[in-house]
C-alpha cells in the first residue's frame, strides 16, 4: 500500500433528525444498507443501544417507519467521556406495490435490526419455458 492510499477507520457522525418532534431527547436517522435478493428486499438498519422491545414498526399506505429508543443507563455510574450520544431513532422509506405487506418480518440481532420485504409473485423473476412448435 503507498504512501497516498491509507487504512485507516474514519468516525462519522451520527445524522441527527432535523424534524420536529413531541419526543424527549435526540433522535437519530439510523444508517441503512438496502439488499436487493429475487425474491426479497432486506434492510439492515444499524439499531446500537436498541433493545428489540424498543424496536416499533409500522408499515402502513406505502409508507414503512421505524422507531426506537434508547433507554437511558441506570445505577450510579457516572460518564467520564462518552462520544456516543444517546437518543431514539427514526428513519422512513416509501414501499413499492412489488412488496407483499403482509409477508414483512424483522429480527433483532447485535443492536442491527433486519427488515425482510417479500416481492410480490408477480414481481419476481421467472423463467419462461419455450415449448416446441
Amino acid at each position: 500500500m503507498s504512501e497516498n492510499e491509507t487504512s485507516e477507520i474514519q468516525a462519522r457522525e451520527k445524522a441527527e433528525v432535523l424534524t420536529e418532534d413531541t419526543r424527549p431527547g435526540l433522535l437519530f436517522k439510523p444508517d441503512v444498507d438496502i439488499l436487493e435478493h429475487p425474491d426479497a428486499f432486506v434492510i439492515l438498519a444499524d439499531l446500537p443501544g436498541a433493545s428489540e422491545e424498543s424496536v416499533d414498526i409500522h408499515l402502513e399506505k406505502g409508507v414503512l417507519t421505524l422507531d426506537a429508543r434508547v433507554a437511558e443507563p441506570s445505577g450510579d455510574r457516572q460518564t467520564r467521556y462518552a462520544e456516543y450520544r444517546e437518543g431514539g431513532y427514526h428513519r422512513e422509506f416509501r414501499i413499492s406495490d412489488d412488496v407483499d405487506a403482509a409477508g414483512v418480518s424483522a429480527k433483532m440481532r447485535d443492536g442491527v435490526l433486519e427488515l425482510r420485504l417479500p416481492k410480490s409473485p408477480e414481481s419476481r423473476p421467472r423463467r419462461i419455458e419455450v415449448a416446441a412448435a
